[in-house]
């Protein structure tokens, strides 16, 4: 038995057999392998890359004009090689963990943790790290996101005197 197309081409039932097959076989694989590989600077809010590209910018090649847009976003000026991030995470960091991200140059403030709550299903905590580590930070499977910790607070309504 054989199929005929529209091009008057007879194609067996064998070869539309392995050609499914394969086909079936590709996608899947490609599925599970894109699933896999995660993209890491994902994790990574574009404030927070926007900020650190900004210091190693400044660090580079110091400019008064720079400083100037860092100051006006409430970037802390003390240290142009740390930045302050919430790193979130499913749960409370291990021991193992903290040592991890101690050896890369991480300060944990583990008393910051916020644990997951209501419609917030991941937990945080602060830490000040390198700017020179953040896609190594961002490498790490038990790290979900981060972000900046590093903002200038504005009231959001007219202030009044009295």
């Amino acid at each position: 038995m054989s199929f005929t197309c529209y091009t008057n081409l007879r194609i067996s039932p064998g070869y539309i057999i392995v050609v499914t097959a394969m086909l079936i076989l590709v996608a899947s694989t490609g599925a599970i392998s894109c699933g896999a590989k995660t993209d890491h600077m994902s994790k990574i809010s574009s404030t927070l890359l926007e900020q650190v590209e900004l210091r190693r910018e400044q660090i580079a090649s110091p400019d008064d004009e720079r400083l100037k847009q860092m100051q006006d976003m409430g970037l802390s000026m003390g240290n142009l090689e740390k930045q302050l991030v919430f790193i979130y995470v499913n749960d409370q960091l291990t021991l193992e963990q903290v040592e991890d991200l101690r050896a890369l140059g991480v300060n944990v403030h583990a008393d910051s943790w916020i644990p997951a709550v209501g419609s917030h299903p991941l937990g945080f905590f602060i830490a000040e790290i390198p700017v020179d580590k953040l896609e190594e930070l961002a490498a790490r499977d038990y790290i979900i996101r981060l972000d900046t910790a590093e903002r200038q607070s504005l009231p959001q309504c007219p202030v009044t005197s009295y």
